[in-house]
């Protein structure tokens, strides 16, 4: 149908400026020169680019590097028309271009059929003008442009739903129907996408009460995005087998329905080394109970024992009117070296000190107390500044780990002489312990006495490495490696 100049408007609109590619297809002269005019009084920075023929246009789409921001399609070329064409155009602009159809009134029933097939938008030809023109333009190109960015982030969204590392399910919360799987979760419990829709969230629960997974939320149904509390359950798989899972969810909208996420991440190999850590510390706080009762007995409940057996002697001798100086002095030394055992276990129990002391002070002090109570040379290359805070969780474990490592030194090394090195690099600590002692076979775990497993298990619990080495000299070295994160 041929347009009209009485289609123009007598007053007409502001248009921004647009700088828009546009592909007219039209065969009708008239029309050409009508919508020539019609953009050019929109915009004289619109570039409009004719083909005559549907052979034309392909060839033009075909040729060009840059496809054009849309295109306007007559609905009946002389070479092709109706819903094969529109196929065709969309298939050439790789259904990236908006395509606005020009139809007739006889065509009006068709063109709202053409917009199932992804046209933008249709245009009579017998009520265009620069207005309407404008709008459909704008509007159509607008609309793809969102559409694009819908659907590159629908895109991103589904490549990390499926590649997420962890497990996830989305189950629907009214029926509980499993409604998505991802790759990971697939791979863990062994359903297929199709197996998973025919579950629900309860089936793979081993043991389990449905009361351990949410139902309808007032909340979400009042609009708010909710998190669900961390748990740790029993899941089952397809196989039968059971694993412990810790399980996050968080309620979403999936499809239209009201559904909940849940991430499952496996748990069972780190409850296995928690619980490993936790019989670890155990084993160890019960050997060093130990080690304090038999110091207690066999030190110095025995030397309280000898006092007294010396202060009976004394009383007896100065019944019969003996000389007792020798016997004061013993008794004196006696007494003197209880204390100084006393006051050396009272050292390794009390913890207020690590609220006041730098690590750098304790450290120092520990040295002093080593070489004031054996034969040994215990020296230390501190490099650490005293100003430097440390949390005194940290403080404690590092020093108690440093402590059992110089009395293993102390009992069982043989050496003469042990350099205790310090040093804080790029925020990790480092601490070096080397003597010249006898060394040990670090390689057999069953060398590693209770106290050697309490020293890594106080590493472990703070992302730490501790690595034995035997030196050429023939003693043992262990360095121990904190990162800052703890520290």
């Amino acid at each position: 149908m041929l347009l009209t100049t009485t289609d123009t408007p007598d007053v007409m609109d502001h248009f921004p400026d647009a700088e828009y590619q546009l592909l007219l297809i039209e065969d009708n002269p008239g029309d050409i020169v009508l919508i020539e005019e019609y953009l050019a009084s929109i915009s004289n920075e619109m570039d409009c680019e004719i083909a005559k023929s549907y052979q034309e246009a392909e060839n033009l789409l075909k040729k060009s590097t840059v496809l054009p921001d849309l295109i306007l399609l007559d609905l009946k070329l002389s070479d092709a028309e109706g819903e094969e064409l529109i196929k065709n155009i969309l298939a050439l602009s790789e259904n990236t271009v908006p395509v606005v159809i020009l139809t007739g009134y006889a065509d009006m029933q068709f063109s709202i059929k053409s917009l199932n097939l992804g046209v933008s938008d249709y245009l009579v030809k017998d009520e265009l003008n620069p207005n309407t023109l404008w709008k459909s333009i704008r509007f159509s190109i607008e609309r793809k442009q969102a559409s694009k960015k819908l659907r590159e982030s629908e895109q991103r969204y589904r490549y990390l739903f499926e590649n997420n590392p962890s497990s996830i399910l989305i189950w629907d919360l009214q029926n509980r129907r499993i409604l998505a799987s991802n790759h990971e979760a697939e791979l863990k419990y062994g359903f297929t996408k199709s197996q998973f829709v025919n579950l629900k969230i309860d089936d793979i629960y081993k043991n389990e009460s449905a009361s351990v997974l949410p139902s309808d939320s007032n909340d979400f149904r009042e609009g708010k995005a909710l998190n669900l509390e961390t748990g740790h359950y029993n899941h089952k798989k397809r196989n039968g087998t059971v694993f412990f899972a810790e399980v996050k969810g968080h309620y979403i909208f999936y499809e239209g329905k009201k559904s909940v996420l849940l991430q499952i991440q496996d748990a069972t190999e780190k409850v296995k080394m928690q619980e490993k850590l936790l019989e670890s510390s155990r084993r160890a706080e019960e050997a060093e109970r130990n080690r304090i009762s038999s110091e207690l007995h066999d030190g110095i409940v025995q030397q309280l024992v000898a006092c007294g057996m010396f202060t009976q002697n004394i009383a007896d001798k100065l019944k019969r009117g003996q000389t007792v100086t020798e016997e004061v002095e013993r008794l004196y030394d006696l007494l003197l070296k209880t204390t100084m055992q006393t006051r050396d276990i009272s050292h390794n129990l009390k913890s207020a000190e690590f609220d006041e002391s730098s690590l750098s002070e304790l450290l120092e002090q520990l040295v002093r107390q080593l070489v004031q109570a054996g034969s040994i040379e215990f020296v230390l290359n501190n490099h650490l500044r005293t100003e430097t805070e440390f949390k005194r969780k940290f403080k404690v474990n590092v020093y108690r780990a440093i402590q059992e490592l110089c009395n293993n030194i102390v009992k069982h090394s043989q050496a003469s002489r042990a350099v205790i090195t310090a040093e804080e690099i790029n925020g990790c600590l480092y601490i070096t312990i080397k003597d010249d002692g006898t060394g040990f076979n670090y390689i057999d775990p069953e060398s590693l006495g209770f106290g050697l497993r309490n020293v890594e298990s106080r590493m472990l619990r703070f992302g730490g490495e501790i690595e034995f080495s035997n030196t050429r000299e023939g003693g043992l070295q262990v360095d121990l490696e904190i990162p800052s994160d703890f520290m």
